[in-house]
């Protein structure tokens, strides 16, 4: 979406918005920041009071486990969560099939795709810790950011050349970009990652500060190296 601003060909009426989007990118990267870290702390109160054996050790895991209710039951939460999957998924194609709807179809297509962007960028994570210069970057969330957006352009600015020369299959454009290309790239890991780099190093330390704007900027430019020669110049 940032790229989509500060390109501005998707949306004359406003034009560029370069200011908007890096300030967008700013809050965004903030606000993830700081939710992490409220979650992680309102975590660890839930664990304490729960499993209270994790934060103490002269406390005995039966002895907190008296305290949980139906821990024989503990399969019950994934094979839950798979047929919740499985049935919205099976509403979506319903949904496609039946009302000719295509914004279900692009979700069903999406939810097929996201499992191969996600093994591609578990694939990719194995290469953290690997740059012998710099061992402390996580180049393997970085590759799978960094090729997730340059993915991701490339199937918007395909798609929305398509819808204007009047040809069809921006839904599975969108549908790959979502899914694939979404799950390929992460926020969640890239945040958690700046703040353990903040956490593990002195106050004064440039290494979360690198690595999270690194992401950010290097992301950006590719995005808009891809997506605008391609809006501007392919039509």
């Amino acid at each position: 979406q940032m790229v989509l601003m500060m390109d501005g060909t998707a949306n004359p009426y406003l034009g560029t918005q370069v200011v908007s989007a890096l300030f967008g990118y700013v809050i965004g990267l903030q606000v993830s920041i700081v939710s992490f870290r409220a979650g992680r702390t309102l975590s660890a109160w839930f664990q304490n009071r729960n499993n209270p054996h994790l934060f103490d050790s002269d406390l005995t895991r039966t002895a907190s486990e008296l305290r949980a209710c139906n821990n024989h039951c503990y399969w019950l939460s994934p094979v839950a969560l798979v047929l919740s999957i499985f049935v919205l998924i099976a509403l979506y194609i319903w949904g496609d099939v039946y009302w000719g709807i295509s914004y279900y179809r692009e979700l069903w297509i999406a939810c097929l795709m996201s499992p191969f962007g996600t093994i591609a960028r578990w694939k990719l994570s194995t290469l953290n810790g690997k740059w012998s210069k710099y061992p402390w970057f996580p180049l393997g969330t970085w590759l799978a950011n960094f090729t997730g957006s340059i993915l991701s352009a490339a199937l918007t600015a395909i798609a929305y050349l398509n819808i204007v020369n009047g040809e069809g299959g921006t839904t599975v454009l969108a549908a790959i970009s979502l899914g694939f290309a979404g799950s390929l790239s992460t926020v969640s890991t890239y945040v958690k990652e700046t703040v353990e780099l903040s956490d593990k190093n002195p106050f004064h330390d440039r290494k979360a500060f690198y690595y999270s704007h690194f992401t950010m900027l290097s992301c950006c430019f590719v995005g808009l190296l891809v997506y605008s020669p391609l809006v501007r110049y392919a039509a």
